[in-house]
């Protein structure tokens, strides 16, 4: 969801950064998109401050942080580029599609309900659903499970390097969207099959073919 459905991964950035620094902590943006990117808050949060956190500590800080981000989002907040007539088009084609992220179900509402999203979606597995975050598979193969889709099956759309790394563990293919690292950092990486900016440059008709043709996106 986060930096595939909505370009907001900046704001999650700003949001840690004023949490980080009501702790008297310094982080850098490269420091938190290692420590934070596909993890839920409950590995992020015991990784930093370590495990003796308990878990009503767990949800009082990350729902502080994540209270932090939604407040500065919510003025911005819109699709990515193209999404919305992705959408569309795949359901009219009858394709199932999960939201599998490693966010709680909190922020899952807040871009749900104010983007008018849930109709387009058959499943959507949060943080709260799987033990581990990303790089682990768990968040897509419990998708799979809830869309009745075998792994080998699906097509996942990343933005984050951890996500792509989880889509190569549950045996899944992807799509890299641009819009936290650069192509770059994609192009070796071997569940990608292709990399974009935006939704714009893809559409499920163009996958459908594709996919009755071995060769690749």
């Amino acid at each position: 969801m986060d930096g595939t459905i909505v370009d907001n991964m900046g704001y999650h950035n700003k949001a840690w950064q004023n949490f980080f620094a009501g702790c008297n902590m310094t982080m850098t943006l490269e420091e938190i998109q290692r420590l934070t990117y596909g993890k839920n808050n409950r590995e992020i949060l015991r990784g930093i401050f370590g495990e003796h956190l308990t878990d009503d500590d767990v949800r009082e800080q990350g729902e502080r942080k994540e209270t932090m981000y939604r407040e500065i989002y919510l003025p911005v907040m819109k699709l990515v580029d193209g999404l919305l007539e992705f959408l569309n088009e795949s359901k009219r084609l009858n394709i199932p599609i999960a939201v599998a992220t490693a966010a709680g179900q909190p922020n899952i509402d807040f871009v749900m309900n104010n983007l008018n999203l849930e109709s387009y979606f058959d499943a959507i597995v949060s943080a709260e659903n799987v033990k581990r975050g990303k790089p682990h598979p768990d968040l897509f193969l419990a998708a799979a499970q809830k869309l009745k889709v075998a792994p080998e099956s699906c097509l996942v759309f990343e933005d984050a390097l951890a996500g792509i790394e989880a889509a190569h563990r549950a045996e899944m293919k992807a799509i890299a969207i641009t819009t936290t690292y650069d192509s770059h950092h994609f192009e070796s990486l071997p569940a990608v099959k292709r990399v974009i900016e935006d939704f714009t440059e893809v559409n499920p008709l163009e996958i459908l073919a594709v996919e009755k043709d071995p060769k690749g996106l």
